[in-house]
């Protein structure tokens, strides 16, 4: 959605089997088949369970809010403000998300995007220098052409490339939707948005030429607890902290946006280790780091990242203007 203002946000294997002669009629249904409805009604709703997401609206002046039923939403008439699902799974997971059902009018500049990764403010995650895919590939927008004929089926399923995904909308007047929501495990992830506020994540290039980044929306503590990157004339023996003349290092640092190649560095490092190393604070509103990677070595990084509190003030080793 190019031409619409962001909503901005503050810092707060699948494995084939045969089927049996005879299969019992529960087994036809998916696992999640009933899952939970969730009902939207913020702006901005975080979601991190499957199942389906629903939102409805009305026109305010045409409601009958003891009539109306709960999923639906009633907003004030003719809003042009851009809304957002930002789904967000388990480290090792990415999302999926099916189109059921959508009422939004694009002659009434109703307009929708599933978005591969999180939009804030204008900054992506992940970076758009660090994805494999465009940004014009990663941004899909959709809505209902009623003077189309024949009608197309409006529905629509999507997939992200990491743990987080979002559908943004943006209803002027009424429609509606049903998002349905799921969650696939992968075997060899690379950014990965943290929800979790105290961890061990392992990070990890598998031997590729490519970037990625952990990123924590909240200021952090963050230790190295084994490490292997770079070569040998690289790691020697040790951790070195002082890699940024080196190709392949994780850098450490944050940032007031989604962007990491716009965060302040406190350090690179680079070197071999199978022990814990020092933790550092990091207060800024994004916490990340990123593992750089040429693809000519196996780089591998265990990072324990815990939210930080003014008790860390004395580990701190960047500090984020306001």
């Amino acid at each position: 959605m190019k031409a619409i203002v962001f909503l901005s946000f503050s810092l707060i294997v699948l494995s084939v089997k045969g089927w049996p002669m005879v299969k019992k009629s529960f087994d036809f249904f998916p696992n999640d088949a009933y899952a939970h409805i969730h009902v939207i009604s913020d702006c901005m709703h975080v979601a991190s369970e499957p199942g389906d997401y629903v939102f409805k609206k009305v026109p305010h002046l045409m409601a009958n809010v003891k009539e109306m039923p709960l999923v639906e939403a009633a907003l004030e008439e003719s809003t042009s403000e851009v809304c957002g699902l930002y789904v967000i799974g388990e480290p090792d997971t990415i999302v999926e998300i099916t189109m059921k059902h959508y009422d939004v009018n694009c002659a009434t500049g109703g307009l929708m995007a599933f978005v591969d990764g999180w939009e804030l403010n204008g900054e992506y995650f992940p970076g758009i220098k660090d994805h494999h895919r465009e940004l014009e590939e990663r941004v899909v927008e959709f809505c209902n052409n009623y003077k189309q004929w024949p009608r197309v089926a409006n529905k629509k399923f999507f997939r992200s490339s990491q743990n987080a995904a979002l559908l943004q909308y943006r209803i002027p007047f009424r429609g509606s939707f049903i998002a349905h929501v799921r969650f696939h495990k992968i075997t060899q992830p690379c950014n990965v948005l943290v929800q979790d506020t105290a961890a061990i994540f392992n990070m990890a290039n598998f031997g590729n030429q490519r970037n990625c980044t952990l990123t924590a929306l909240f200021p952090a503590a963050v230790a190295v607890t084994s490490l292997k990157i770079g070569g040998k004339n690289v790691r020697g023996d040790k951790v070195n902290y002082d890699c940024g003349a080196f190709e392949d290092r994780l850098e450490i640092g944050g940032s007031s946006g989604l962007d990491s190649h716009a965060m302040e560095k406190a350090s690179d490092v680079c070197g071999i280790s199978e022990q814990q190393g020092p933790e550092q604070a990091i207060f800024c509103g994004v916490t990340t780091a990123r593992l750089i990677s040429t693809g000519r070595y196996q780089n591998h990084a265990a990072i324990m990242l815990r939210k930080a509190d003014e008790n860390d003030l004395d580990i701190a080793t960047l500090v984020c203007a306001l």
